[in-house]
């Protein structure tokens, strides 16, 4: 597909936060800190359990720590990655405690404006080769997608709004990248911890039929994507020069 003009004015700018500051600004975690790629030789590893890994540096925890640097070296903020393990006992808990995790990050640095919770999707089915990628700048390229949660059992849904705005900015500038490179953002039930604070994602880099590598790939256009919804202002000059459209 054609890649579509890029331009400031194609991202829409409300959020009314900076991420500027010498204070911790960005917090990246992982409710599920496991999850892992389709291997290949570069990024081999042993499985924890299928499709999982406790290899950071072959797990989901690798994109987070490339992102940490990307938004870190590129654009200045100040970020921080928690890679606790929330899995065990339960997978199907893990929520419970990543949300202990941000609420005690959310406690001790009060600075933090933007909580992404960085996963790795599901393809849904089991694959051998790697699928759904998309082609930019010659090198093959995970898609992203985001979560939001409505909290549909609990009558409280204080940043729902917020957090689908924020999730919209970012696809908006992706998408004017390539048009595939972000898939619609997908409206949950649950809450994902997203009621904690405004400006909580919940960003899927690429699925199990993706390679590692993929993913890897996509990380300079998210933390771009970020750094540009995040301008503090519409008219704003920004210190660093937005990548050239690609194909």
């Amino acid at each position: 597909p054609e890649s579509k003009p890029l331009s400031v004015e194609s991202v829409s700018f409300s959020s009314g936060v900076s991420l500027r500051g010498d204070l911790p600004k960005i917090l990246i975690y992982h409710t599920h800190t496991t999850e892992a790629y389709l291997p290949t030789e570069r990024f081999a590893y042993t499985e924890s359990s299928r499709w999982r890994t406790n290899d950071s540096s072959r797990s989901v925890v690798a994109v987070g720590e490339l992102l940490k640097e990307m938004l870190e070296t590129k654009y200045g903020f100040c970020v921080l990655h928690d890679t606790t393990d929330h899995e065990p006992p339960k997978l199907s808990s893990a929520y419970e405690r990543s949300e202990q995790t941000m609420l005690r990050y959310k406690e001790q640095y009060p600075s933090l404006e933007l909580f992404i919770d960085l996963h790795r999707d599901a393809f849904g089915k089991e694959s051998t080769t790697p699928v759904d990628f998309i082609t930019v700048d010659g090198e093959e390229t995970a898609r992203i997608m985001f979560v939001v949660g409505q909290g549909e059992k609990y009558t409280d849904k204080p940043y729902f709004d917020n957090n689908y705005r924020t999730a919209e900015r970012i696809t908006s500038y992706l998408n004017a990248i390539h048009s595939k490179f972000a898939r619609p953002i997908r409206v949950k039930t649950g809450r994902y911890n997203q009621h904690i604070a405004p400006n909580s994602l919940l960003i899927e880099i690429g699925h199990n039929a993706n390679t590692l590598e993929q993913a890897l790939h996509a990380v300079p256009y998210v933390a771009e994507g970020i750094a540009l919804a995040f301008a503090e202002a519409k008219n704003e000059s920004p210190d660093w020069v937005p990548m050239p459209v690609r194909n």
